[in-house]
């Protein structure tokens, strides 16, 4: 059973305005600066990219930087934010429309980061480890990849368990009106294998009062520490550090994220 297969931010291109209200965060950004300040020039790929959240300031200190996604909506959004920005750094960007899962990725880079829980927009651990298999391709010899997820040791935690359960999800309003109401219920879960779906409905309420309604159903796999790091492993990459938050604190088992950073390949 295929999932995963409607992107959200393709319902309506006010999507990718509403995620950028909720997405502001640049602590990571500022780790990821950490890490690469002593490398040189790097050719840098964000598969993931969303609105440029990562790449746009990457770009500004200088990198050139390729950003990859499959949301056309979102992509959209990165240009306009693009559009603002010193023609020099704007230059040093380019965005493609890919999905990442069956598409070849470029090639021939220095850093690839698989940043911002990325892996929260995959259905299976097989999906998430196919990803770090890429990135392995992706990268020149000496190559680096940063990883960057919460995790979830064991078991479903019992906060996903809850059948029935309708939350709030991307809501909002945007800059011309447009209002963005969402929710996510849960409807099924597998426990031990860490799976769980969910049932995602958008309604998106237009200023001349047109509305644009999508349902959808979303399955996520909640990534633990030792299982990137066994695929990280698997593919011959070279872990030097495994941090626990942005502030380059060692990982703990009650560390609240799980961030790789691999040597040269």
């Amino acid at each position: 059973m295929d999932h995963n297969t409607i992107n959200a931010y393709d319902a309506d291109l006010h999507m990718a305005e509403i995620y950028d209200q909720y997405e502001t965060k640049l602590d990571d950004v500022g780790f990821i600066r950490s890490l690469i300040i002593n490398l040189g020039p790097l050719k840098i790929l964000e598969p993931f990219c969303g609105t440029g959240r990562i790449l746009i300031p990457l770009a500004l200190d200088s990198y050139e930087v390729v950003g990859m996604d499959r949301s056309v909506g979102m992509l959209n959004r990165a240009r306009q934010k693009i559009q603002g920005l010193p023609l020099e750094a704007q230059e040093r960007i380019d965005l493609v429309q890919m999905e990442v899962l069956c598409d070849e990725w470029p090639r021939g880079f220095d850093l690839v980061i698989l940043g911002s829980n990325c892996f929260y927009e995959l259905a299976t651990p097989g999906e998430q480890k196919t990803c770090i298999a890429q990135a392995f391709r992706s990268l020149n010899p000496g190559g680096c990849l940063f990883v960057d997820n919460d995790h979830m040791e064991d078991e479903l935690a019992a906060s996903w368990r809850q059948i029935g359960a309708v939350e709030p999800s991307l809501s909002g309003k945007c800059t011309d009106g447009t209002i963005v109401e969402s929710t996510r219920e849960t409807i099924w879960f597998d426990a031990p294998q860490r799976l769980v779906r969910f049932r995602r409905c958008t309604k998106v309420t237009l200023p001349d009062g047109n509305v644009v309604e999508q349902e959808y159903v979303q399955q996520k796999h909640p990534v633990s520490k030792d299982e990137v790091q066994g695929w990280l492993e698997k593919y011959g990459f070279r872990i030097e550090g495994v941090y626990g938050n942005y502030d380059g604190a060692r990982y703990a088992d009650t560390s609240p994220r799980a961030i790789f950073w691999t040597g040269p390949t």
